[in-house]
């Protein structure tokens, strides 16, 4: 096995087997009180990225409904959370689950950031740096592992996750709020932002934002599920990522690129770097699931070590993998 293979990330190495038996009981049981104690939103007539009205059902997951876009493809809570019923969710004991999985994988966690962080250094290499929705810090661990020279500064609105950051990092300029609250025009160089657009109910707000604390020319380097990958067309509407009220819009490169050009950003490059947590996701799904969307040959194959690492490299290569990791460059 050569060293590149031996390197890949599996699904079992960043989700905890506590995470896998328990998120879905502690979803429904969280998404039940919420829905109990509160009102619906009113339902969007349109989609929340591109702005089309044709909108098709998609699927019903804890007692939310999702709707796709025909045109740009996105996929959405609708009607979207409540600002009351994501206040409830985010207070919840969800938090504290997800950031003890976070600390139980983090060390399998730090070589997804370490791969980005070697793309970031293509295009900048020094300045200063906005993480957005740091969380524990898994990220800045890999930076500070890599000796980089960004003056890195964070903003998370978890004060929990905030105090932990400056207890790990006291070096570390940290602000507890959203990054809508910061009033810090154009003064990073980069903004970074993991895994945190799909929670959010207005991604174009969100990315003006982001635009507006960027310099002329600065980047934004962010992640996101991308619905467009190989274990989403074999998983679909029982993808393990389909977690409203946590996930309520996921993309795809047609949705991303529609966002960008809306906020002022273009579409430098993209990459899906892990293709091994595509193999590894599906090989579990199709141990608990029926799928007619994976074929006969490739059901067998995928179990064959030879063949899964290699596969996995090919979806890395042709960028379909789960997790898109987007470069965008602030254009106005």
């Amino acid at each position: 096995m050569t060293k590149e293979h031996s390197n890949n990330i599996t699904f079992d190495q960043v989700h905890t087997k506590k995470k896998q038996i328990k998120l879905k009981d502690m979803m429904s049981q969280i998404a039940e009180r919420i829905l109990s104690q509160t009102k619906n939103s009113e339902s969007l007539d349109c989609c929340p990225v591109c702005s089309s009205k044709s909108l098709i059902d998609f699927t019903e997951k804890f007692g939310f409904n999702l709707d796709k876009c025909s045109e740009c493809s996105h996929i959405f809570c609708n009607p979207m959370p409540s600002e009351e019923q994501l206040e409830i969710y985010y207070n919840s004991e969800m938090k504290e689950f997800e950031n003890e999985f976070f600390e139980e994988s983090f060390e399998n966690r730090v070589p997804i950031f370490t791969k980005r962080i070697e793309k970031i250094k293509n295009y900048i290499s020094s300045g200063k740096l906005l993480d957005v929705g740091s969380a524990i810090g898994i990220f800045i661990e890999a930076l500070k592992r890599d000796a980089s020279s960004f003056h890195i500064t964070c903003c998370d609105p978890s004060v929990d996750a905030c105090n932990k950051l400056k207890s790990r990092y006291p070096d570390i300029e940290i602000y507890t709020t959203l990054i809508e609250n910061l009033n810090n025009p154009q003064a990073f160089d980069l903004v970074t932002m993991w895994d945190t657009i799909e929670h959010i109910r207005d991604p174009i707000a969100l990315s003006e934002s982001i635009s507006e604390v960027l310099r002329e020319d600065g980047f934004w380097f962010f992640s996101t599920p991308n619905t467009s990958s190989f274990e989403w067309q074999i998983a679909g509407t029982e993808h393990v990522q389909i977690l409203p009220p946590g996930h309520i819009n996921l993309f795809n490169l047609d949705s991303i690129n529609v966002l960008l050009e809306k906020s002022g950003f273009k579409l430098v490059d993209y990459f899906t770097l892990n293709g091994s947590l595509d193999v590894s996701y599906v090989q579990k799904f199709l141990l608990e699931n029926s799928s007619n969307s994976i074929g006969e040959f490739l059901q067998t194959q995928i179990y064959n070590e030879q063949f899964a690492s290699g596969f996995s490299q090919l979806l890395s290569d042709c960028k379909l993998a789960g997790n898109i990791f987007v470069i965008a460059q602030k254009v106005r």
